[in-house]
């Protein structure tokens, strides 16, 4: 363990829950979209509001004096980061409750597909966070984190490369579709942004 003070080791606790609330809603997404389970995604949302009370009391102890500052502005930053994937994910699941017709069932594939790495760069992520705290090499974890992202980015072409031989009878049927998806690719550019900061704190806690 390389935090020592009660108030370091209740701000850990704390960012572990955050990031467990993070898995917990990428899961209930992907079965959410993959069963079109409205309850699940209705969660997501739920699990999103939890996360708002836990970024709250991260901050509060971080300002109570958790940490040396330059440790504790990386922490903060890494916290909201986190928040944002969280509600970006509400984001996708409002969006897909709201689309005016269901996925065609290709597109669905994709998105499920999404949804499914999604899932597992959170699982990387609560890794990452494990590793740091336990002052374990990062660098494997960290790579699976953008090796993946980088997987979505060329699904995501594909997928815009397949929508645009598809027939749209709206505009804002369209962009139904178009913000969702946008919504789903963001989760995974946040979720390196977060992998990003940890390998920052990494280098700031040597």
């Amino acid at each position: 363990m390389i935090f020592g003070s009660r108030r370091e080791k209740e701000v850990i606790k704390l960012i572990k829950e955050h990031l467990n609330t993070v898995l917990q809603a990428c899961e209930k997404f992907k079965t959410g979209i993959e069963r079109d389970d409205e309850k699940a995604l209705k969660d997501v949302c739920e699990l999103e509001k939890i996360g708002d009370t836990i970024r709250r009391d991260i901050a509060l102890k971080l300002y109570e004096g958790a940490f040396i500052p330059a440790v504790r502005a990386n922490l903060y930053r890494f916290s909201e980061v986190v928040d944002e994937v969280l509600d970006t994910l509400e984001d996708c699941a409002i969006e897909y409750l709201n689309l005016p017709e269901k996925l065609d069932e290709d597109v669905k594939a994709y998105c499920v597909t999404i949804a499914e790495i999604n899932l597992k760069m959170s699982r990387d992520l609560v890794l990452a966070f494990e590793s740091l705290e336990k002052k374990a090499d990062l660098k494997d974890v960290t790579l699976k984190i953008r090796t993946r992202e980088e997987m979505i980015d060329k699904i995501t072409h594909d997928l815009y490369r397949h929508l645009m031989q598809k027939d749209v009878d709206s505009f804002w049927k369209g962009k139904a579709i178009s913000d969702f998806i946008v919504s789903l690719v963001n989760v995974s550019d946040l979720i390196e942004d977060a992998g990003d900061i940890i390998q920052i704190l990494n280098v700031s806690m040597r």
